[in-house]
């Protein structure tokens, strides 16, 4: 009889840790569905789903704090494992009761349609209101993790251990998520002009022409943002702004050292900014010339590529132009870095009508809103993966966020966070040649002798001589040149701290170009090399590292329009730690 009753409480036991099982996996599963509804801005199906979890969970929180429970915790062997789902159950509890009401009023109120702002820009308010509600989120992930902190998990199942490994990681994940925000999201709002005007200033870097950190940087737009309303600013602060970036009237303040590491242009033109690998550098001549032309300092400056751009349209939709063709993901980087210089050849006048109806176009699309912003995330998070978005803010703080989500596109002052690397491009033929151009990174190292070498493989799928006056090398003749070769500036650069021991080749293909010198604490070595039609050539160099601890190796290069692979060796793990 007694073994019966000890039976019989068994199986009510094993149906309540079924019933507990199926009600949380029931409860996940709705979750899931929480995102298509806040795609769909459909509130009402969120708070639905809300309740329905909640339900679920306190059922599961109910049965768990039953005396089975309690008296199935104290048992040998199997006693950790029902504590564990109950501790586990109890904080899945706990994060749905006080933090998800909290968060899907939230997602209710930052619905596409309603962030929108008549004219362009985004509604502040929900984000205004989220300050308030993550310090209350955050207190409930502590009180939630405090439940799952005593479990031990060496001595538990694998099953069990699974399904709380799960939930410890959905809790340290947040946590550090919600700390970013909290810190961050008045930031945010300050930059989108919630105490004041601002105004940014866009770059669009040509990778036909390439340079440094993308390409040719002469087409802008200065982005006016006040309390989330955003407008493209067409007047004459813009226009004299330009006309001062194509005359060279810019009165650079850079150290003539850093400035010798560059062609003898390099700080008179626009186009030429971006030549240096340093985007903070780029961005303070641009901030410069703008605070010299119209007497006020811009509050940042963006980067993008038209490769970045197609990754955009991706998630705001095709945009019709005024010729009736239409920009789209698929045909961007064709059409603005292709088709256009064969379309309207030399006609420069053409030409730039014809770039500012696209940028017109494509900005009011953007700013509308009318996308959703999860893809626009994701799209926006391949670009910054690939180099491809740069951004630098003048404000302390503010440029903190771009270092933070590593778009500052900045040499770095030592060797702790990253060990830096790279080998980057600067057109010298004055073309458009390298939309034709693709390239390739390999990384190997020698620990013993602490050196590692970088080289970087160029190809060229130059077609034919059968190429608009505007694509073809304007410089190539007067150095005896075919117009269709491509002069590339090849820039080595190494950690802070270490020197560079071997370029190959050792002068490039036009010695009489080599420049070696330090930007911001980074040995440099400038070669020429020529790539003619389909031609590949590779470049490399050594840099024997400096002692002490050195961060994980982090590779820089030129963003091309195609993908750049990179390859580091088995050998560099003995050398750099592995990064986060």
């Amino acid at each position: 009889m007694v073994l019966g009753a000890v039976a019989a409480v068994g199986g009510v036991f094993a149906l309540q840790a079924l019933d507990v099982r199926d009600g949380l996996l029931q409860a996940k599963a709705k979750l899931g569905t929480l995102t298509e509804a806040y795609k769909n801005g459909d509130a009402a199906q969120m708070q639905a789903l809300g309740a329905e979890v909640l339900a679920l969970t306190t059922q599961a929180d109910e049965t768990v704090q039953g005396p089975l429970w309690d008296a199935a915790s104290v048992l040998p062997v199997v006693g950790v494992n029902v504590a564990a789902v109950k501790n586990a159950t109890e904080a899945t509890h706990i994060i749905v009761r006080d933090a998800l009401p909290a968060g899907i009023e939230l997602l209710s109120v930052m619905s596409p349609d309603k962030l929108k702002v008549e004219g362009g820009g985004i509604n502040l308010a929900p984000f205004q209101d989220a300050q308030v509600v993550i310090p209350d989120i955050k207190t409930v992930l502590s009180e939630a993790q405090s439940k799952i902190s005593a479990i031990n998990r060496d001595e538990l199942l694998p099953v069990v251990d699974d399904a709380v490994g799960q939930l410890v990681t959905v809790v340290d994940e947040a946590a550090p998520m919600l700390d970013l925000a909290e810190e961050m999201l008045p930031v945010v709002l300050r930059m989108a002009g919630s105490e004041g005007p601002r105004n940014y200033l866009v770059l669009f870097q040509n990778n036909a022409e390439i340079r440094a950190t993308g390409g040719n940087a002469a087409t802008s737009a200065v982005i006016h943002a006040d309390h989330g309303k955003i407008e493209k600013v067409e007047d004459e602060s813009v226009e004299a702004f330009k006309n001062a970036g194509y005359n060279g009237w810019l009165q650079s303040d850079l150290p003539e050292a850093t400035l010798a590491l560059y062609e003898h242009d390099f700080d008179l033109y626009a186009q030429n900014f971006s030549r240096t690998p340093d985007f903070p550098t780029t961005a303070h001549m641009f901030s410069q010339l703008w605070e010299q032309t119209n007497g006020t300092p811009l509050d940042g400056v963006i980067s993008i590529d038209p490769v970045a751009l197609s990754y955009m349209l991706a998630a705001t939709g095709p945009v019709p132009l005024e010729d009736g063709s239409e920009i789209n993901s698929e045909n961007a980087v064709k059409l603005l870095l292709s088709d256009s210089y064969e379309r309207f050849g030399t006609d420069g006048e053409a030409a730039d009508a014809y770039f500012s109806d696209v940028a017109s176009r494509v900005f009011e699309k953007i700013s509308s809103g009318s996308w959703s912003p999860t893809v626009m995330i994701e799209e926006l998070t391949r670009s910054m993966d690939e180099d491809r978005l740069y951004a630098w803010f003048p404000r302390e703080d503010e440029n903190a966020l771009a270092s933070e989500f590593g778009i500052d596109g900045a040499l770095s002052p030592d060797n702790t966070a990253s060990t830096q690397v790279g080998i980057y491009l600067n057109n010298a033929s004055y073309s458009k040649l390298e939309y034709y151009l693709s390239t390739s990174i390999t990384v190997a190292c020698d620990a013993a002798a602490r050196t590692v070498t970088t080289s970087l493989t160029m190809n060229s799928a130059v077609p034919g001589y059968d190429l608009s006056e505007y694509t073809l090398a304007w410089r190539n003749p007067s150095e005896g040149l075919d117009r269709t070769t491509m002069i590339l500036d090849t820039l080595s650069v190494a950690p802070p701290g270490s020197t560079i021991t071997q370029v190959d080749p050792v002068d490039g293909d036009i010695a009489r170009w080599n420049r070696d010198g330090v930007e911001k604490g980074h040995p440099l070595a400038s070669r020429t090399m020529l790539i003619g039609m389909g031609e590949s050539k590779t470049v490399s160099f050594t840099a024997a590292l400096p002692a002490g601890d050195l961060g994980p190796l982090e590779i820089r290069y030129s963003p091309t329009v195609t993908q750049t692979p990179v390859a580091i060796d088995d050998s560099c793990s003995a050398l750099f730690p592995a990064a986060d």
